[in-house]
């Protein structure tokens, strides 16, 4: 594993672990702002003229409003010298987190409004398998005739009677 990726993995392990991903993220987001837009404290991360114990003093006394695993992480960083890769760890990080997003987006097409009830089981359904919370959207298209459409994320999975006869279609022509 890339050595950025590596620090990146491990602060999402360790953040997953401690259920405070998305604090840890946004205020990431602020180092990311001070880092690009602050040239002092850039110079503080980076600069060769300071010993990287006096830079993670100085760390350490002014981001005492930041979670102490965001001031630990960025200790990490400096004491081994990968200051210079601290936007691509964030970027890496925020890539984890995404990726590992309990909440996934499910779009959910058929031919005409489902009832409360087939809803409900084809939700459940849906959180036992991609073992997360969805948020559902439901769509009614009535071009496809019948049958259900699912988009999870990038993932499509069409099982519409249209998408059939479109299949058929092809495998007719193919002979």
């Amino acid at each position: 594993m890339h050595n950025n990726s590596h620090y990146a993995k491990t602060l999402f392990d360790v953040c997953s672990k401690s259920n405070c991903t998305s604090k840890i993220q946004s205020e990431l987001k602020l180092i990311e702002y001070l880092y690009t837009k602050t040239p002092a404290f850039r110079l503080v991360i980076i600069t060769k003229r300071l010993s990287n114990q006096n830079k993670i003093n100085i760390i350490k006394n002014t981001l005492t409003q930041f979670d102490s695993l965001v001031v630990e992480f960025l200790s990490i960083i400096i004491a081994n010298n990968q200051s210079n890769h601290l936007l691509d760890i964030i970027l890496r990080f925020n890539r984890f987190v995404s990726m590992h997003s309990d909440i996934k987006e499910v779009e959910l097409t058929t031919a005409s409004k489902l009832d409360d009830l087939t809803l409900r089981s084809l939700t459940n359904s849906l959180h036992n398998n991609l073992s997360s919370q969805s948020k559902i959207k439901e769509n009614i298209n009535p071009k496809i005739i019948g049958g259900i459409k699912l988009r999870i994320g990038n993932k499509i999975f069409d099982n519409s009677v249209s998408y059939q006869i479109k299949q058929l279609k092809k495998t007719l022509h193919n002979m």
